[in-house]
C-alpha cells in the first residue's frame, strides 16, 4: 500500500466526516493530544508506506504535528489538498502530488452532534453558569447593589459559563488552545 492518512481530528469531528476505507490507502485516526505517545508507532510505519500524510480539518493543527515530530521525515508530510475542509461528502479526487491522484470517499453524519458525554455536560454546565452569573448581575442592578458586593465572582462565574458552553458547542478546548504548545 502506498499511502497511510493519519487523521488528527477529535472524535466527534471524525464521527461527522471520515474517510471510507479503501484497497488504495490506510487510515488511523490519532487525536491531536494523542500523537505524542504515538510517534514511536507512526515512525514504526515508515517502512510500510511511500508516504504518510497528517490531515485535519485545515492543515493549520497538521502543521503544527509535523514540526513539532516529525520534522526530520520526509515520508511525513501534510498536503492542503488532503483536508476535511476540502472535502464534500462522497467520492473526492484528490491530487496526492504532480503524478498522483486518488479518489477518497467521504462518509460520515452531517448533522450537529453530541457524539462525546462530555461535549454534553460542557453545554448543559456553560448554560446553567452563564443563566446563574446573568439572572444574579440583573438582581444585584436591579436592586442596587452592584457596588455594594465584590462582583470578581460573578464576572468569573460569567467567564467560566461562556467558555465551557463555547466548548461543548464547538467541540474546541479553549484552554488547549491557549496551551496548545505544552499540551501536544
Amino acid at each position: 500500500m502506498k499511502y497511510l492518512f493519519i487523521d488528527i481530528r477529535k472524535s466527534d469531528k471524525v464521527y461527522s466526516k471520515y474517510l471510507e476505507e479503501s484497497s488504495q490507502y490506510t487510515f488511523y485516526n490519532i487525536p491531536m493530544n494523542m500523537i505524542r505517545f504515538n510517534v514511536g508507532t507512526i515512525l514504526n510505519q515508515l517502512d510500510q508506506f511511500e508516504q504518510i500524510y497528517i490531515i485535519c480539518e485545515s492543515s493549520k493543527s497538521s502543521l503544527f504535528i509535523k514540526n513539532k515530530y516529525f520534522k526530520e521525515y520526509p515520508k511525513i508530510k501534510v498536503n492542503d489538498n488532503l483536508q476535511f475542509s476540502n472535502f464534500n461528502y462522497g467520492p473526492n479526487k484528490v491530487s496526492i502530488d504532480e503524478n498522483n491522484e486518488i479518489v477518497l470517499n467521504v462518509i460520515g453524519n452531517k448533522s450537529f452532534n453530541f457524539y462525546s458525554i462530555t461535549r454534553i455536560i460542557q453545554t448543559i454546565t456553560g448554560i446553567l453558569m452563564l443563566s446563574v452569573g446573568i439572572f444574579t448581575y440583573m438582581q444585584l442592578s436591579k436592586n442596587d447593589l452592584l457596588k455594594k458586593v465584590n462582583t470578581v465572582p460573578l464576572i468569573v462565574l460569567i467567564i467560566f459559563g461562556s467558555m465551557s458552553l463555547y466548548n461543548g458547542l464547538t467541540s474546541t478546548c479553549s484552554m488547549s488552545i491557549l496551551l496548545k504548545n505544552y499540551l501536544n
